[in-house]
């Protein structure tokens, strides 16, 4: 195979030359529709067809597919199916559904749901439904590839960046309206580049090859050992944290928001110049270039375009590499191989995609036909499917109980008793129950605990399990008390026990467990060891009380606090009086308040005529000035000093 040829833009006129040759897109990567689209028509037509077909189903059923169900879950697992994915797209095509012996087929035929490249020219409807890569959409092969082939007039081929000739938001309608951008980027000469990370900031104008102005500059935004912003951290918590440290970083971030606001307004002309401006800000540092309302950057600018590729740091250097990456073509000869290249990697996801999903699916519908050799034989598929394209997935243990399937008319009073043991309606309970029992009386199979203890499919809750998690506790009493088993598990190994959310919902099961001891397994079912009714109430007693005390220390303590207040209040009221008052004032009340104090053993010490704070100790004195510490007396004697003076 021949090799490709590398050129620079703006830099190599070989590839002025080629741009002005192209002749159209690669087919075998990007498909453009030839006829114009009328979006108005098309959402006329969906909202006639919306109007006609208006009406509220009484039944489980799903519309799009056209099928009923006997089950809430087993409608809920087929609105999550590819199947019905499927069929929702053909009907925003205003194409008719497919059965599901018809998909199955279909699927068949095919490497995976999510499509796979296909050698030949034309492709069947079905297939080019269920294959993004060749499905008219140019939004789809821009997302699973970040460059784009065009063809020249000499048969060559010239790889480069999508993002050079457009953005997310400004697809083009023809391949004719991608051409001219391509012919035009010779003329593209004034560039911008952004990037923000981590507190560190750095833009760069280029013209052509050569760079007009840099500024790069950084802050401490991010917290130490943690690696994320603090801004991002307050979002999460509520800014709970009120370190310096935190409080420093917030600042950091408004300097930093600050400082990008005046550099891009005093860049305001050559920014405007730029005909292309490139920008990488992850997460957070987005609100620092489009959050504000007077922010540097507009989302809907049509210069904006996002960086296709991984980068370090923002400094000097890593501005310098995206723009030299960005502007690298690669021009390939006529006989180049792209379609076994691509070919290659894209069957190898694939496989793994569809494996992934058919185990999946499979596994989810088989609990209700297949039979146990099929059950280990897709959880054998599931276990190798999941380790190779997925990292880390919360463990999902199947359980090990044979789940019974009701017959059609005992469903329809399960889903009655769904409904009720969700919404808390204990009226309803109650008449449902009775209505069983009188009929379960005549006919016993199934029997009302079966009917309670039936496991949904899919998740395998049973009613227990619903009222236990949203702790609906007079339900509880009654599933309990009518046969609702405490310990069969779901699909997650969890027990109604453990879905339990506060310790009133566990009483329950505790309570009954007292009441019935040998009635159900409860160490199966994780119930922790039972309690009598004497002993909860006892308990409860026992909190009431400790929040008693509780509440009791809170309110002496903002008393006394009040009290204190007070009494400083009125201690500054007295010292700022004291200081109002002459020396001979000061000597007649000191000598008032000794003459008249109570204890004619102890002599009342008065205030401080410097301060004027209550003196608790002996004083120090000079003639009849009496002084809480050395520092007052000295300065009483200086002043007295420079007023004689």
């Amino acid at each position: 195979m021949a090799s490709f040829k590398q050129l620079k833009l703006f830099a190599d006129k070989e590839l002025d030359h080629c741009l002005q040759t192209v002749v159209r897109p690669f087919t075998e990567h990007v498909y453009f529709p030839e006829t114009l689209v009328d979006p108005l028509g098309i959402e006329k037509h969906h909202h006639e067809l919306q109007l006609q077909n208006l009406s509220i189903s009484d039944t489980l059923a799903c519309a799009t597919c056209q099928i009923q169900f006997i089950d809430r879950t087993e409608q809920t697992i087929h609105f999550k199916s590819d199947w019905h994915r499927f069929n929702l797209k053909r009907k925003l095509r205003n194409q008719l559904p497919f059965s599901s012996e018809k998909f199955e087929d279909m699927e068949k035929d095919i490497s995976s749901i999510s499509g796979s490249d296909s050698s030949d020219d034309e492709l069947s409807e079905s297939e080019s439904s269920l294959n993004p890569s060749a499905d008219g959409s140019y939004n789809t092969c821009a997302r699973n590839n970040p460059k784009i082939i065009l063809t020249l007039a000499d048969g060559r081929h010239l790889s480069l960046y999508r993002c050079i000739l457009h953005g997310k938001k400004n697809f083009p309608q023809e391949s004719q309206e991608l051409i001219i951008t391509a012919q035009r980027l010779p003329l593209c000469t004034y560039w911008c580049v952004v990037m923000a990370a981590g507190g560190h900031f750095a833009i760069a104008l280029f013209e052509r090859d050569k760079i007009i102005q840099h500024k790069t500059f950084h802050k401490y935004i991010v917290r130490a050992k943690q690696g994320s912003a603090q801004s991002a951290h307050d979002q999460k918590t509520g800014g709970k944290a009120r370190s310096a440290g935190a409080n420093l970083r917030r600042q950091n971030m408004l300097h930093l928001k600050q400082k990008i606001h005046e550099l891009f307004t005093t860049w305001k002309n050559e920014i405007q110049r730029c005909l292309l401006i490139f920008v990488r800000a992850p997460s957070f540092n987005q609100q620092l270039l489009f959050g504000d309302k007077n922010a540097p950057l507009s989302a809907s600018d049509p210069r904006i375009r996002s960086i296709p590729f991984a980068t370090l740091r923002p400094t000097f250097s890593e501005i310098k590499r995206v723009y030299d990456q960005l502007t690298k073509m690669e021009l390939y000869p006529e006989d180049y191989q792209f379609q076994q290249v691509e070919q290659e990697k894209v069957s190898t996801s694939q496989t793994k995609l569809s494996t992934t999903k058919k185990a999946v699916v499979e596994s989810s519908s088989s609990d209700s036909e297949d039979s146990e050799d099929d059950l280990k034989e897709d959880d054998e598929i599931k276990k190798k499917s999941t380790k190779k394209t997925v990292k880390k997935q919360p463990n999902l243990v199947t359980t090990t109980n044979d789940r019974k399937i009701l017959p059609v008319e005992d469903l329809s009073d399960f889903n009655e008793l769904f409904t009720a043991c969700r919404l808390n309606d204990i009226q309803r309970f109650d008449d449902l129950i009775s209505r069983l029992h009188a009929i379960k009386s005549i006919d016993k199979s199934p029997s009302v605990a079966d009917i309670l203890n039936y496991q949904t499919a899919g998740s395998l809750d049973t009613l227990l399990h619903i009222a236990s998690e949203r702790g609906h506790l007079k339900i509880i009493q009654r599933l309990l008390k009518e046969g609702a088993n405490p310990s069969l598990s779901n699909q997650r190994a969890k027990y109604p026990y453990n879905l339990c959310k506060n310790k009133e919902t566990k009483d329950v099961f505790r309570l009954f467990r007292h009441d019935h001891p040998d009635k159900y397994d409860y160490a199966l079912g994780q119930i922790a060891a039972s309690i009598s009714m004497d002993e909860l109430e006892r308990q409860r007693g026992v909190e009431r009380e400790r929040r008693r005390q509780t509440k009791k220390r809170r309110t002496d303590k903002q008393r006394s606090d009040q009290e204190r207040q007070i009494r400083e209040q009125e201690e500054e009221q007295q010292r700022i009086a004291f200081l109002a008052l002459s020396e001979a004032e000061k000597r007649t009340l000191a000598v008032h308040v000794n003459f008249e104090t109570n204890k004619r053993d102890e002599l009342h010490l008065g205030r401080c005529w410097q301060c004027a704070k209550k003196i608790s100790d002996e004083p120090f004195t000079y003639f009849d000035y009496k002084f809480c510490s050395t520092s007052c007396l000295k300065a009483h004697r200086t002043k007295s000093k420079m007023a004689t003076a």
